[in-house]
């Protein structure tokens, strides 16, 4: 979705997200914002106030010359700091590419077996970390909620950043994409399964994965041959949902729950989204509230023929053009939609076979 899709939308100004928004802006907190503020929460731009840590201050100072990374949205702080679990002195290891700098070192027995290069550490420099839950306590005088909506890409430190935000996890957050590992891509690192139990602790239920990372050691050439591959990592999304038995559905407002509902349509979950405020919201909401909020939800959501037809169309065009990359054409075009909903209950695919 483009910048402020759904903040200019016609159907969203109709409904009382616009007087909500206005007044008081989505908090957003971005943990790893190296490139700037993440791409997901840009179609809302213009109602997100976003508070950002990054621990490479010449990247802080880049990204704020750059007036389109800071001038989109409600407000933009972004501070030079790493979070972790406690407040103190730590290292951040160097790796070849910035993207992977961490706080622990590259797992060499990995990296070195799936020839990972850009895993490869060129040196360290020290730092100071602290708790997120530190630096709310420090800026109480902030009076709208800064951590509705929370992301972390810190490559291997999630589930120590984690711990140390659990206070203010439980009294504002409803909804956090995480990065999690499946394979211990960093010496020490808390794993995905840790991740989640964590997670389901502080009452969030696990919602889905973004784009999957997987790796092999190649053995075998992808444009002729097929192979399932070894997950290594990707964005888990949970969500505080109120409807869930994992959450206290009495103790979450209105407030959170228009929150979670704008999330939702950003992540795209749009079928939870319009189950969400059907069953907080809207169900004291006038006719014009409810038929508003059902049109954006449909209109976000509404598949776009004509554009399948175009990309189809290239897929066709692509492979008459290079026919021996035939799997790479494929596979492009799937993975563009592996994070939809299946048709398994559409199709009827799953139905249990009848006795021969």
């Amino acid at each position: 979705m483009l910048l402020n899709s759904i903040a200019k939308h016609l159907s969203f100004k109709k409904t009382s997200l616009l007087h909500e928004f206005e007044q008081t802006p989505l908090g957003f907190i971005d943990v790893g914002a190296r490139g700037g503020v993440h791409e997901l929460v840009e179609p809302f731009a213009m109602y997100t106030a976003v508070l950002a840590f990054e621990p490479d201050k010449k990247e802080c100072l880049r990204l704020q010359a750059i007036e389109e990374v800071t001038a989109p949205w409600a407000s933009f702080t972004l501070e030079a700091s790493a979070l972790s679990d406690e407040r103190g002195s730590a290292e951040l290891v160097l790796m070849s590419a910035p993207t992977n700098h961490s706080l622990r070192a590259p797992n060499l027995q990995l990296t070195d077996r799936y020839q990972m290069e850009k895993w490869r550490e060129i040196g360290r420099e020290p730092l100071q970390v602290d708790t997120l839950d530190n630096i709310i306590q420090r800026n109480k005088s902030q009076v709208n909620p800064v951590a509705e909506f929370i992301k972390l890409d810190t490559q291997g430190s999630e589930h120590e950043i984690l711990t140390g935000a659990t206070e203010t996890i439980r009294e504002q957050t409803v909804a956090i994409v995480c990065e999690v590992s499946f394979a211990e891509l960093y010496k020490g690192q808390k794993l995905f399964s840790e991740v989640e139990q964590q997670m389901r602790s502080l009452g969030f239920s696990f919602y889905g994965f973004t784009s999957m990372f997987s790796r092999s050691q190649k053995q075998l050439n992808k444009l002729t041959n097929g192979t399932k591959e070894r997950p290594f990592y990707t964005d888990a999304i949970f969500f505080k949902d109120p409807l869930s038995s994992l959450s206290n559905s009495e103790h979450q407002s209105e407030r959170q729950s228009k929150s979670l509902f704008v999330i939702s349509l950003l992540l795209g979950y749009f079928d939870f989204a319009l189950e969400l405020a059907k069953a907080t919201w809207l169900i004291n909401a006038c006719s014009t509230e409810i038929n508003a909020i059902a049109t954006l939800v449909d209109e976000l959501s509404k598949l776009d023929a004509q554009a399948e037809q175009a990309a189809l169309n290239d897929l066709v065009s692509n492979i008459q053009a290079t026919p021996e990359k035939i799997h790479l054409h494929i596979g492009a075009f799937v993975d563009a939609r592996r994070a939809n909903n299946d048709f398994h209950d559409v199709l009827n695919t799953l139905a249990t076979p009848q006795p021969k």
